[in-house]
């Protein structure tokens, strides 16, 4: 599953509507844009990127002084792979509203991406200050990854914990802890972690399952790592975890008569992206 495909069904989405005052105070022209910012940010939602942004250049046309708009275009542009131009555009969804958390984050994500640590870093803590901000566990989350990325990996989990604390069923964070975990072969905390990671909105999401049996393989618990290999074939038979499931059972069957050793990945199946982003 490519990245950005796979972020998409993380989305918190943070549309701010309009009071019946704020919309009597409105111009015409503003009132037009807060139409074309409806509709982009559904069109973003349903993955029509390329509708997205034409909507939402029509609203930053008509009011570009929307800061939420411009968050919101910013993004249409990244899933476009035009960085570059959603850069611009968050930092004047920043400019325009300071307070404007989602942006900040986002533009902090953006700045991972680009292994601009130092800034990126200064985004997600000016949206740690947001006491009120919905969307915190995606920036612990975020803190987390770049605590990784500048080699602390005791902060890294610190941040993790915080994200679940927030949001006890958000699922990329209990991922990236499975997998920290099984980097230091503490495989009784991996397997709860990734079970923890196949619930909620990745439910039906086959790399928590993957990284479930290959870590059972890893704890000797060979029968149970077979049934789930099967189930995965079963629930999967089109894509390439069902096919990997099967490699992984043949050679299980293979070592029946042998000693187990410990399971090694031919392939880093990591379903939760290098950045959380976007926020709507």
């Amino acid at each position: 599953m490519e990245i950005k495909a796979f972020l998409v069904t993380l989305l918190v989405l943070t549309i701010s509507s309009c009071s019946s005052n704020q919309l009597k105070d409105q111009t015409p022209e503003e009132k037009k844009a807060e139409v074309y910012y409806g509709q982009g940010t559904n069109e973003l939602v349903k993955k029509n990127y390329a509708q997205a942004l034409a909507y939402l250049m029509k609203s930053k046309e008509l009011n570009p002084k929307d800061s939420k708009a411009r968050n919101n275009l910013g993004m249409a542009y990244y899933f476009r792979d035009q960085p570059e131009l959603a850069e611009q555009e968050l930092k004047a969804a920043i400019s325009l509203d300071e307070k404007n958390s989602d942006a900040h984050l986002n533009l902090g994500s953006i700045y991972m991406e680009k292994n601009r640590l130092k800034e990126a870093r200064i985004q997600f803590e000016y949206a740690l200050k947001d006491l009120t901000f919905p969307n915190q566990y995606r920036n612990y989350y975020n803190l987390g990854l770049l605590s990784l990325k500048e080699g602390d990996r005791r902060e890294a989990f610190e941040f993790l914990a915080k994200s679940i604390k927030e949001k006890l069923d958000y699922c990329p964070a209990h991922f990236k802890l499975g997998e920290m975990y099984s980097e230091e072969f503490r495989y009784k905390q991996a397997l709860d972690a990734f079970k923890e990671s196949g619930k909620g909105t990745c439910v039906s999401d086959p790399a928590p399952q993957y990284q479930q049996a290959m870590t059972l393989v890893n704890l000797n618990r060979t029968t149970e790592a077979k049934r789930k290999f099967q189930e995965i074939m079963e629930k999967f038979s089109s894509g390439r975890y069902g096919t990997m499931a099967g490699i992984q059972l043949k050679k299980l069957n293979n070592n029946d008569d042998t000693p187990t050793t410990r399971a090694t990945q031919t392939e880093v199946i990591r379903q939760n992206q290098s950045v959380e982003t976007p926020n709507f």
